[in-house]
């Protein structure tokens, strides 16, 4: 899983690999990256993991993607949270040299969707954590004060 929640300055982000849980700085990231050359505006490039090196990429969604098939599950949940961390950066300015931001710019999601599907807060687990259940290699982190 790559992010679990989104704060004003910073979003939680938990590592597919090692399930190490930390907050990270919208200022340590940056919408786009480069290789051989090219230039990809919709992938946003997460920090490598302190705990076992590991590197996540979010890909935020295509200008003509269709709808997510499976509405309000954990997937399209979790597309619609990099949809807006990908939106909030390139409007802060967090684009990679050489992309254009306009040409950065992904899918808007409106607060009445947001709302309807995170009611007023933008975070997401696991189903087993919901029930109370918490994975065992997952230590719960409390947001920076």
């Amino acid at each position: 899983m790559a992010i679990r929640e989104i704060l004003d300055t910073e979003f939680e982000q938990e590592c597919e690999v090692c399930s190490a849980v930390r907050w990270i700085p919208e200022d340590d990231v940056t919408v786009g990256i480069e290789r051989d050359g090219q230039l990809d505006p919709k992938v946003v490039a997460l920090p490598a993991c302190s705990t076992c090196g590991s590197r996540e990429f979010l890909i935020c969604s295509a200008d003509d993607e269709p709808e997510h098939p499976s509405p309000g599950s954990f997937g399209h949940r979790h597309r619609l949270m990099v949809d807006v961390l990908h939106s909030k950066l390139v409007k802060r300015g967090r684009v990679t040299e050489g992309i254009d931001p306009t040409k950065a710019q992904g899918r808007e999601r409106t607060a009445e969707e947001l709302d309807r599907w995170f009611k007023g807060r933008l975070r997401i687990r696991r189903e087993d954590e919901r029930e109370g259940k918490t994975r065992p290699e997952v230590e719960p982190v409390e947001p920076p004060q």
